[in-house]
């Protein structure tokens, strides 16, 4: 079971810095290059963002309802 988590969150570290590339990606291509709103952004200001849009929006559950989270959180 040690094992899996291990291997659960090496995922989720790899899971992060790509999801990180891929909005550096987006960014450069769509606001920067389509739009001309804002400078482009290095990787690690990438990583910075996907870390604040993960910190502000990781509790609020976006996409279901507050009774799935209730009968998980309430169930023994």
């Amino acid at each position: 079971m040690r094992t899996l988590g291990r291997f659960i969150a090496g995922g989720g570290i790899v899971a992060f810095f790509f999801f990180s590339w891929i909005i550096e990606m987006l960014w450069n291509s769509i606001v920067v290059g389509h739009l001309g709103l804002f400078k482009p952004l290095n990787y690690w200001q990438a990583a910075g963002l996907w870390f604040l849009i993960t910190i502000l929006f990781a509790g609020v559950g976006i996409g279901t309802g507050r009774s799935v989270w209730w009968s998980r959180w309430t169930r023994d």
